[in-house]
């Protein structure tokens, strides 16, 4: 018999036979979750870094941007392209030349202008020479500063402006088209060849995605029923990261209560008791 007060923890892998943790961010880039729409826009960055071309991402929190810059750098060759990951958010001139040239292994200069021609000269020279095409993702492109958007413009400017060494992909909320069409930023939106937005999921893909996870972390049999799953998707819009949360929190609730199928009254009492929690 258990001592008074004694509170016993049951994880929800070991309760629903799993052999990892579903709704985690370390799934295998080969097992991603890809919709319609995500293979779309997959398909228009190897496009775009094949032809050292710019394009635009956009797309809410959530949706699944992140997943498909997993998916391009896995799937785009080391040997020809080298991939280099930035978040924007909070950048500055020289935070900008100096994480290109920490990826290009090579130290800033303090001066702006001479850290700009240094990543000039090293992304040709990368392309040029090591024969290996620089792809530039700025992530949270949207927090960029004015006058940043001129610094990546003229960046591209090459010989003329008839050749770039490098592929860009500015990656951002829809705030970022927003800004890139006002007039003063045209001459960089003029240089965009591809354009990709990505919406929530469907309920469809929210039932097909929450099977997904489920499936390669283990699972035998289903463990939410269908009304659940459709509650799961209109609760969370079709977002994947909050669709994660709340599927997180059901497993571990249903496994606390010795369930092992969860249904739309479990669903609803998470969602009513994250409700009620304080705002972050």
């Amino acid at each position: 018999m258990l001592p008074a007060g004694k509170v016993v923890v049951i994880l929800f892998e070991q309760w629903f036979e799993l052999k990892v943790t579903p709704f985690t961010r370390e799934i295998p880039v080969q097992q991603l979750f890809l919709t319609k729409a995500h293979r779309e826009a997959l398909s228009r960055l190897r496009y775009t870094a094949e032809r050292r071309q710019v394009m635009m991402l956009t797309g809410d929190p959530g949706v699944g941007k992140s997943t498909i810059l997993r998916r391009l750098k896995h799937e785009l060759d080391p040997t020809t392209y080298e991939v280099f990951y930035l978040n924007q958010a909070g950048a500055t001139f020289y935070s900008f030349y100096d994480e290109i040239l920490s990826h290009l292994r090579l130290e800033a200069p303090y001066n702006n202008a001479k850290a700009r021609a240094l990543v000039a000269k090293a992304l040709l020279e990368r392309f040029q020479i090591q024969h290996r095409t620089p792809v530039l993702l700025l992530d949270e492109a949207n927090e960029m500063p004015d006058a940043l958007f001129d610094t990546v413009r003229g960046l591209l400017n090459y010989d003329y402006d008839a050749f770039s060494p490098f592929t860009l992909v500015l990656i951002g909320t829809r705030r970022l088209a927003g800004r890139l069409a006002l007039q003063k930023h045209e001459a960089l939106a003029g240089r965009i060849h591809m354009i990709s937005h990505l919406n929530a999921f469907s309920q469809e893909e929210t039932m097909t995605y929450v099977q997904h996870h489920l499936e390669i972390a283990g699972a035998g049999r289903p463990i939410f029923t269908e009304a659940a799953l459709r509650k799961l998707h209109l609760a969370n819009g079709g977002n994947s990261r909050a669709i994660n949360k709340t599927a997180t929190l059901c497993l571990m609730s249903a496994a606390l209560a010795k369930l092992k199928l969860i249904d739309e009254d479990l669903v609803n009492q998470i969602i009513a008791t994250e409700a009620a929690q304080p705002e972050l």
